[in-house]
């Protein structure tokens, strides 16, 4: 069996690894052009399941980036209809590795930043969720690139690019489905 220091050992290398996956990614695809690249024309993913009410079903749309060599997740940006209310829920699953206390961020372009505070974190990495007003929805709708930004434990800044190609058709479809 592993010893508790092995398994500290490797979780730490594990970390380090996402780490250095979505620190290559920002180094990599700074601009919206580079990212878009290496994805295809509309990313966007509309996902709908049966909750517990099963006449109703509960959809989502998100976009999963993942780390091109390895094919691990870097950052997951999910959006949901807010239950029994009008508007939207951001949803990101950031990466292992983060200083936490900083937060993380969105800018829609070349708008200004704005927080998304990190709630909580599993083994799969760190949450933060932001409700969108009209005003922040039509933004998305209307931009080419979301920039998640981070920290690393390092106190590195980290951005990792999000080409909203196909964003507002699916939000207009997801609109239909809820």
């Amino acid at each position: 069996m592993f010893s508790t220091r092995s398994l500290h050992h490797l979780a730490a290398l594990a970390a380090s690894t996402l780490l250095v996956a979505g620190t290559a990614l920002a180094q990599e695809a700074p601009a919206a052009e580079s990212a878009k690249g290496d994805r295809p024309a509309n990313a966007w993913i509309i996902n709908c399941a049966s909750g517990a009410n099963t006449t109703n079903l509960e959809c989502q749309m998100s976009q999963n980036l993942t780390e091109q060599k390895t094919g691990q997740r870097v950052l997951t940006v999910t959006l949901r209809k807010q239950p029994k209310e009008d508007g939207y829920t951001m949803l990101l699953a950031l990466p292992h590795g983060l200083y936490i206390p900083a937060g993380a961020s969105y800018q829609i372009d070349a708008s200004d930043k704005k927080p998304a505070p990190v709630q909580t974190s599993d083994q799969n990495g760190a949450y933060a969720a932001v409700v969108l007003d009209a005003a922040g929805l039509k933004a998305l709708k209307a931009g080419t690139t979301l920039n998640i930004g981070m920290e690393s434990t390092a106190r590195q800044p980290i951005t990792i690019p999000v080409s909203l190609t196909g964003f507002s058709a699916a939000v207009d479809k997801l609109a239909t489905l809820n």
